[in-house]
């Protein structure tokens, strides 16, 4: 399930920033690209750390909720530096990166619910 809708938003990554390449050229494309990969990466973090609060609740569940509230802190800082880091120290466009992680985050969160009420 968790592969399928990493697939499914990195393809809707890939749409969008050939889209902005057509439309904005190199810079919007390489920003565009960039925050799809910071919405990627942030998918990646979170598929890891269930897979391991998982394993963590067959032992401790308490363990395991703490290892998920962490998880979800460190991936919200993970994203602030990265789109921070993105538009202030590498200046990329920031209507493409942002536009492209945001559309990302909107493929995960309706393939998540869609896989949820099968």
């Amino acid at each position: 399930m968790r592969k399928a809708i990493f697939s499914l938003q990195a393809g809707l990554v890939l749409v969008g920033v050939g889209v902005t390449f057509f439309l904005a050229g190199q810079a919007g494309g390489v920003a565009a690209a960039y925050g799809g990969l910071v919405a990627l990466a942030n998918t990646w973090m979170l598929g890891r750390r269930v897979q391991r609060a998982g394993h963590a609740v067959a032992d401790n569940a308490q363990y395991g909720m703490i290892t998920l509230y962490i998880s979800a802190v460190a991936r919200f800082v993970f994203i602030l530096v990265a789109l921070a880091v993105g538009m202030g120290v590498l200046k990329l466009a920031p209507l493409p990166l942002v536009a492209t992680f945001v559309g990302a985050q909107a493929a995960f969160m309706v393939a998540s619910l869609r896989m949820s009420s099968r």
